[in-house]
């Protein structure tokens, strides 16, 4: 679902940035995290077994196009954004897109979520990667933007 994105500068905006902010200020424990961020309108397909790290950055305009499985694993300093700019059609306009992470994610310290996308279960991001495009079952990637450095074999 690609969509216009709407300038929405209302009370809940400003209600989400203040929740945000006050994680963002290292003031609440792991556990607190998760319910701040799902307060502020993130989905959570489980949330109470997500581990939410220091300094993660959620989508403070369309926080309610961000979903999270089951077991997730967002370390510190990780960005997920849910609006971007289309610079390929004049005039450039901002775009906003669903995120939705599969479950068993494990997102590496300082990684970027922009665009539109679909991650897939058991997926692990090296540190640092920036992830633009879907991302298949059981891959390991990593890099600017990412690519597939290997795969896992999950029992399941």
């Amino acid at each position: 679902m690609r969509e216009q994105a709407k300038t929405n500068y209302g009370l809940k905006r400003f209600i989400r940035k203040l929740v945000l902010n006050v994680d963002q200020a290292g003031m609440l424990l792991g556990s607190m995290r998760v319910k701040f961020v799902k307060f502020s309108g993130v989905n959570f397909v489980d949330s109470g077994s997500v581990f939410i790290g220091e300094s993660v950055t959620f989508d403070d305009i369309y926080p309610e196009y961000i979903t999270i499985g089951k077991r997730a694993r967002i370390t510190t300093g990780t960005k997920i954004l849910t609006h971007f700019l289309d610079v390929k059609k004049p005039p450039y306009s901002f775009y906003a897109g669903k995120i939705i992470i599969g479950d068993n994610v494990f997102i590496g310290a300082n990684s970027l979520i922009v665009k539109e996308c679909t991650i897939g279960n058991n997926v692990v991001f090296a540190a640092g990667s920036v992830i633009t495009k879907d991302i298949p079952d059981n891959w390991i990637v990593g890099g600017v933007s990412a690519k597939k450095i290997g795969e896992r074999t999950v029992d399941e």
